[in-house]
């Protein structure tokens, strides 16, 4: 986003519409000549339709899950229900295991995004703000000295070895770890569209998140489940969201038994805030590579046809 100091993980706003072809249709709106006059930061690039409106057969890949972040059983299920309907479409779908993908969130997104230790956060962002009861405790964390951070993470370790890895785990401390940690994500961005070039994906297919939408009252404590959402950040590919089914009452059941991770701290939230969800809407995310917005949107109008909630 335009003015954040913050560098490597992108922001930026984003469209939401009853439908897929709304969202098209704003996109165009936005790719015009008089957007590029005003701002010359901005490629200029027109809407390309005939990729949008493409009726030839894609190859997807898809992932309903990562090892170090287990979505819960509705969000894996309405990836799967939506790549079922898509092969029987005629598409080819492909699974794809993203490439270390626990450093890529937690050594890279997570740390860059509090590469000042919070300091953006607190001086600036939310300066004189109210800040929510339930978010309290996140803020504390984005702004507690490092050495606290390392001793916190080291007492967690044996019990809770991923939580420990997200609070103390490769601290940035210095410009200089900054820029290898920057470098680090250029090498991993190559790595991961390597990777898609080999299995020939065009785009993909995953969850939306990592759960449902989360009560109030766990919103700053399910930081694990945006993992799904924070890797395309990182990577600065474009991707949306589109509905595609409900949380059942199989889905509640299923959740008595899920484990998560490892039932740590995370999957503990995870899994209460989830609990009686039923009827909530799931969403899978459908994602393609850098400036290739169409593709992204033209695989989210295939799923919204073939999933119609």
């Amino acid at each position: 986003m335009k003015g954040s100091p913050v560098q490597g993980v992108i922001s930026t706003p984003g469209l939401m519409a009853r439908d897929v072809d709304s969202l098209a249709l704003g996109m165009k709106a936005l790719l015009v000549p008089d957007m590029f006059q005003l701002d010359p930061q901005v490629v200029p690039m027109p809407f390309r339709q005939e990729t949008y409106e493409d009726k030839k057969p894609m190859r997807i890949g898809y992932f309903t899950g990562v090892e170090h972040g287990p979505p819960t059983p509705s969000m894996g299920r309405a990836v799967t229900m939506a790549k079922e309907a898509l092969e029987n479409a005629g598409h080819t779908l492909v699974a794809f295991d993203p490439p270390d993908a626990l450093r890529a969130i937690v050594d890279m997104a997570l740390r860059l995004l509090t590469a000042d230790n919070g300091r953006t956060f607190s001086t600036k962002w939310l300066k004189d703000e109210v800040i929510d009861e339930y978010l309290e405790g996140q803020i504390y964390l984005w702004t507690m000295p490092h050495y606290l951070r390392k001793i916190v993470g080291f007492l967690l370790k044996p019990f809770w070895p991923r939580v420990a890895r997200s609070i103390s785990h490769r601290l940035i401390g210095s410009v200089y770890d900054l820029w290898q940690r920057l470098a680090e994500r250029e090498k991993y961005i190559e790595q991961f569209v390597n990777e898609m070039k080999k299995k020939n994906i065009d785009v993909l297919l995953c969850p939306a998140l990592g759960l449902p939408a989360c009560k109030p009252e766990h919103a700053g404590k399910t930081l694990a489940a945006t993992g799904y959402t924070s890797l395309f950040n990182l990577l600065n590919f474009p991707a949306g969201v589109v509905p595609v089914t409900t949380v059942t009452e199989e889905d509640d059941r299923l959740l008595d038994d899920w484990r998560g991770y490892g039932n740590d701290a995370f999957d503990r939230s995870m899994k209460e805030t989830t609990k009686g969800a039923v009827g909530l809407p799931v969403a899978v995310q459908c994602v393609a590579l850098p400036w290739q917005e169409e593709k992204c949107l033209r695989l989210m109008k295939e799923v919204e046809t073939l999933c119609p909630m």
